[in-house]
């Protein structure tokens, strides 16, 4: 199986399966639910009809481990930065090569090894394939509606060495629109500067952001992503809009208040508002395995949380978490194998 499982791994790699192209993501999924549906047992239960792609595959009821893995992929980014070419997929003794390898191509195929594995065993698993995670898990949040899901546990296969980490923070993201007045640049006074409002009320006031702490998962952080504004050097500009990555653990609610009441002609849209994910403890089906700290990154977790009947949440997958959106990315196929057999080992355990 192991020989197969890489062969759809190298075929996936070669997919450009970037964030918000649905074509490309849909197109990538079939290959996955093809390897998947090809061992007895295993079929599609629920999966999209609008809007952006997903599916569910699985065996039995439900009630076995549930792994969540998305398609998409960031862009690849300027290929004069790439010793290989970014959809190459080439492996070597110690590597696999491209976009999308570490995350999270190599955690989906482990994952859909182990389903045909639960279907050889006669036990229970489920494989949720979602797409445009990577712009805000738009995907998992669309496919919540409309899934009842009852696992004993849920696996979100992003890259922690083959770690286990017990959550992650939320996210919250903020547009900050500046109205002002145009005018001459040769007289400011009657006009108002929107990226000099913006730069005072907003960035000038960062210092008294709100921000907490989690024992596990850290400290909140925020961070300016975009800042634009203005149309000519010579015009004092009537329009400026600030972007805000927040990363949260205690919801974004306190964020969202600060943002909303810096002044009367700044208006605060949120763009994103992902809640953190934490299991208390090591679930009994991973006793032994070596944990990790919190992940530094949101998942789909966050989109499903609710949607999983209260099960423990977990981040567990093969591959250097600093490989993901480098470029470069490689993927150790001794990790990757070290998650064939782990996910193997889980199906299996979690449906006794």
């Amino acid at each position: 199986m192991t020989d197969e499982a890489l062969e759809l791994l190298r075929d996936l790699v070669r997919q450009d399966t970037t964030s918000g192209d649905n074509a490309a993501q849909a197109s990538a999924q079939e290959l996955a639910v093809s390897y998947a549906t090809a061992a007895a047992g295993v079929r599609v239960l629920q999966r999209s009809t609008t809007g952006r792609p997903w599916v569910l595959l699985g065996t039995g009821s439900g009630s076995g481990a549930l792994f969540v893995c998305h398609i998409d992929t960031v862009p690849v980014g300027s290929p004069g930065l790439w010793e290989r070419a970014p959809f190459s997929a080439d492996t070597d003794e110690e590597y696999l090569h491209g976009r999308g390898s570490v995350d999270m191509k190599g955690g989906l195929v482990a994952a859909l090894a182990a389903l045909r594995n639960a279907a050889e065993a006669g036990a229970d698993a489920q494989v949720l394939i979602t797409s445009d995670e990577e712009i805000g898990c738009r995907g998992a949040a669309e496919a919540a509606g409309s899934l009842e899901l009852t696992p004993r546990i849920v696996v979100v296969p992003e890259a922690t060495q083959n770690r286990v980490s017990l959550g992650h923070r939320g996210a919250t993201w903020l547009r900050l629109a500046a109205t002002g007045k145009a005018a001459h640049g040769s007289t400011p006074h009657l006009g108002r500067n929107a990226i000099q409002l913006l730069a005072e009320r907003a960035l000038g006031l960062l210092g008294s952001f709100p921000l907490s702490t989690e024992d596990y998962l850290g400290e909140e952080t925020v961070n300016v992503g975009t800042f634009e504004g203005g149309t000519a050097t010579n015009i004092v500009p009537a329009s400026a809009v600030l972007t805000l990555d927040v990363r949260t653990v205690g919801g974004g609610a306190p964020a969202i208040a600060w943002a909303s009441s810096l002044d009367p002609a700044i208006s605060a849209e949120v763009d994103l508002d992902l809640p953190a994910v934490r299991t208390p403890g090591l679930p009994d089906a991973l006793a032994g395995h070596a944990t990790a700290p919190a992940a530094t990154y949101f998942t789909d977790a966050s989109a499903l949380a609710g949607s999983v009947s209260g099960a423990p949440i977990v981040i567990w997958g093969p591959g250097d978490p600093r490989e993901m959106h480098a470029a470069d990315e490689k993927l150790e196929l001794e990790s990757w194998r070290a998650a064939l057999r782990n996910y193997r080992e889980l199906v299996l355990s979690a449906a006794r």
